[in-house]
């Protein structure tokens, strides 16, 4: 596997910068400078790395080795842009802190190339989430950690992140989400973006993953919930409450914290199999009883209306019940008929089935509770269930039976056309499923929006001590349904801003305090080795953001991402002419005189060409100027080599 070049030296300086603020475990060990290497710990005594640099030139100051390796104390996970090797000899055999030279405490290392400043970060901060691998070497917390890890009453579970991935255009941020989002999900990305974004796509139809651009327009309503207009039964426009991606993403993280899953008891080929609907599947009314039902470990009759059948002990004792209670009841016959069902011949230990539609299904429970009337429900008539397994995006009906689920509310599945191994062993995946799984909620240009308007209330429930199930959890009620809402604690939000829209300083400030906020600046790094026809493609844009950056700020440089894939000089016109030249303009509000500045280009101008135009004839007014007026162009004709070299070879 080739790997870009990167000096030690340029990834000593990153982590001296940038990573010691954005991963505040890091900290230096025996000072700044070390023979041969740089020493660092994560957390004050816990995990250590050494960062490999070789000897000092005397003449330049910098250190030698031009590709920056890494030694780690625990096996590295496959990252992109990161090289992992066989477990190293080269810094073997003492402790790190008691010793003149540059060794990890661990018996064993693992050694690393990096690639880029992005593969640097990425390893960093995957190693400071990794479990140790060595024994517990330093401070005593880290023995007694050590000795918890041991027990059956500790358990790591990872917090709550809120992170804004920030910078100029073309920084690769929205790029840097798919890997983000994988890592949180899964703690490690496949080592090809290929591989990742197929995992990235799985993730994601498994509703782990949800992604939202925010926009001027974009609010509360489309972000939480609100009311949206839609068809009816009779064919008229009507308004409903529908969830928006937030409050759905929510939904979803908290899902796999309402199963329980496997069978207790009786063997599943024992066992009574039913069909049963939830409300149609499809419609408002259907997934708020769905989401009930999970909710509250029960299954809910649509049948029977507002009537409690707690005295009746037979279908004909139903049906006179209804009779008398509620004489106009429509289906009266039906009513009965599926009431006595659910509260008769549904007996406890039986299975239920949910579908989703005729032809998929999309939850199994095991009933546990006998017949019970509940007032404060979407129906009434209720049984206690233990949810064994819920699909978000449904199975199809053929994986455990024969033929399509008929229209019928409740009903036997017959045991002919059961796949009943097939059923056990769909259940048997999902009892070692882990119980709470990480969900990540990507918001794409989170500046863009009012912040204010968008979150609403629900700022406050962003915080990690405020999830579900945290010491200081707080419930609110949203203002359209009237539901209790709070936020789960597995699920992340990974947003991207552009600086060049907004500055951070603009920020919401009840936003900025929730999020941690980390810089993706242009990182000439990943164009290494990019030669275009005698133009040094890293020079150019280390130079060219160095001229804007003095010109105007840091936060409207531009990112690398616009010269990635630059194969000869056409594309590189392309991209100056398309993409560069009109941002500059953009930046500058039409100043070409700084447009020009930036691109070094002076005089006649090879990218910009200035005009003068000629005088017209004064009318007599005292307010005419004979100073002549200066138009601006982009140059039609191809901008020579030596422009762009001139950007970063001139004053």
């Amino acid at each position: 596997m080739s790997i870009n070049k990167y000096p030690a030296q340029s990834a000593i300086d990153f982590i001296d910068g940038t990573l010691v603020k954005q991963i505040p475990a890091i900290q230096r060990i025996d000072g700044k400078d070390r023979s041969k290497a740089h020493l660092f710990e994560l957390g004050g005594g816990g995990k250590q790395f050494a960062v490999i640099v070789g000897d000092k030139n005397k003449d330049t100051g910098k250190f030698g080795i031009q590709q920056t390796r890494i030694l780690l104390e625990t096996q590295p996970v496959e990252l992109p842009d990161v090289t992992a090797f066989e477990p190293s000899d080269f810094y073997n055999g003492s402790r790190i802190a008691n010793q003149s030279d540059s060794r990890l405490a661990a018996p064993k290392q693992f050694s690393v190339m990096v690639g880029s400043e992005t593969g640097l970060r990425r390893l960093l901060e995957w190693y400071a989430n990794a479990p140790a691998e060595t024994e517990a070497i330093a401070a005593p917390h880290i023995n007694k950690f050590a000795a918890q890890q041991n027990t059956e009453e500790f358990e790591m579970k990872p917090e709550a992140t809120n992170t804004i991935l920030y910078g100029p255009p073309g920084t690769g941020k929205t790029f840097a989400t798919a890997d983000r989002a994988v890592m949180l999900c899964d703690g490690k990305v496949p080592a090809t973006r290929k591989e990742l974004m197929a995992r990235y796509e799985e993730l994601r139809l498994e509703k782990r993953i949800w992604f939202v651009t925010f926009h001027q327009s974009f609010g509360y309503e489309e972000f939480v919930e609100g009311l949206r207009p839609h068809v009816n039964t009779a064919g008229q426009v009507a308004y409903s409450v529908r969830a928006g991606v937030f409050r759905e993403a929510c939904d979803a993280a908290r899902l796999r914290q309402l199963i329980k899953p496997g069978l207790t008891g009786r063997p599943l080929k024992e066992r009574t199999i039913w069909k049963m609907s939830l409300g149609f599947s499809r419609s408002d009314e259907g997934t708020k009883v769905f989401q009930y039902c999970l909710k509250n470990q029960c299954l809910l009759l649509g049948w029977g209306d507002e009537l409690d059948f707690s005295e009746c002990n037979d279908e004909a004792s139903i049906r006179t019940y209804i009779e008398a209670e509620a004489p106009k009841t429509e289906k009266i016959a039906s009513q009965a008929k599926f009431v006595d069902l659910f509260k008769h011949d549904l007996k406890v230990g039986d299975l239920v089935i949910i579908p989703s539609g005729n032809s998929s299904f999309r939850a199994i429970a095991e009933v546990t509770g006998d017949y019970e009337y509940v007032e404060d429900a979407p129906f009434h008539q209720m049984r206690s269930v233990k949810w064994l397994a819920v699909f978000e995006t449904g199975k199809d009906v053929f994986e455990i039976l024969e033929k399509k689920f008929t229209m019928r509310t409740l009903y036997k599945l017959n045991s002919t056309s059961l796949k009943v191994e097939e059923l056990s062993k769909l259940l048997l995946v999902e009892a070692e499923e882990v119980s709470v799984q990480p969900h990540v909620l990507i918001i794409d240009e989170i500046n863009r929006a009012n912040i204010s308007k968008v979150f609403g209330e629900l700022i406050t429930l962003l915080e990690p001590d405020k999830r579900e199930g945290e010491p200081n959890a707080i419930t609110l009620k949203l203002p359209y349904s009237g539901d209790d809402f709070s936020v789960p604690s597995n699920l992340h939000l990974v947003g991207t801003m552009n600086t060049a829209d907004r500055s951070i300083a603009l920020l919401d400030t009840a936003l900025r305090r929730r999020f941690e906020f980390e810089e993706l600046a242009p990182d000439s790094s990943t164009l290494m080795g990019s030669t275009v026809e005698g133009v040094d493609l890293v020079q150019l844009l280390t130079s060219l953001n160095q001229r804007i950056e003095s010109l105007f700020d840091r936060d409207h440089r531009i990112g690398h991402a616009f010269f990635m894939g630059v194969k000869d000089l056409k594309g590189l016109e392309i991209v100056f002419r398309r993409k560069v030249i009109p941002l500059l303009q953009e930046y500058f509000y039409e100043n070409w005189s700084n447009v020009r500045r930036a691109l070094n280009d002076y005089g006649s101008g090879d990218f910009v060409v200035s005009t003068k135009l000629a005088q017209l004839p004064p009318d007599g007014e005292d307010s005419f100027s004979d100073e002549p007026r200066v138009v601006y162009r982009v140059n039609e004709a191809p901008f020579p080599v030596t422009a762009y070299q001139r950007i970063y070879g001139g004053n």
